[in-house]
């Protein structure tokens, strides 16, 4: 019973996280403010966390703006260094690589794609 009380509330904290992050997508989103919203330690929960959700922080946040990216490219008409900026890539190169990576093509041909 205490582990599935553990469990539950290590889950809470986490959607609290998760909730913290979506709403700062676009911002400098700082690890030890996301501990505190977690209620714990820096290096606690970030251990917890990937052992819960099966990946770190940074792969989540990386993969949560580079879906909001897609979302803009295929319904929006910004231009893509303007997505890449808000996705929290310096230079449309280095955004375009990890878009190719995660979705297989460029963001050009996403767009297109629609």
């Amino acid at each position: 019973m205490l582990r599935e009380q553990t469990r539950e509330n290590y889950n809470d904290r986490l959607n609290r996280v998760l909730d913290y992050v979506y709403a700062h997508l676009e911002d400098d989103v700082s690890f030890d403010r996301l501990a505190e919203v977690a209620c714990l330690s820096p290096y606690h929960w970030s251990r917890i966390y990937s052992a819960m959700r099966g990946e770190s922080i940074a792969a989540t946040i990386r993969r949560l703006r580079l879906q909001r990216a897609a979302d803009r490219l295929a319904n929006s008409a910004l231009d893509i260094e303007a997505i890449a900026e808000r996705a929290g890539y310096g230079s449309t190169d280095t955004f375009g690589r990890a878009f190719r990576d995660a979705f297989g093509v460029s963001p050009a041909a996403y767009r297109e794609k629609g």
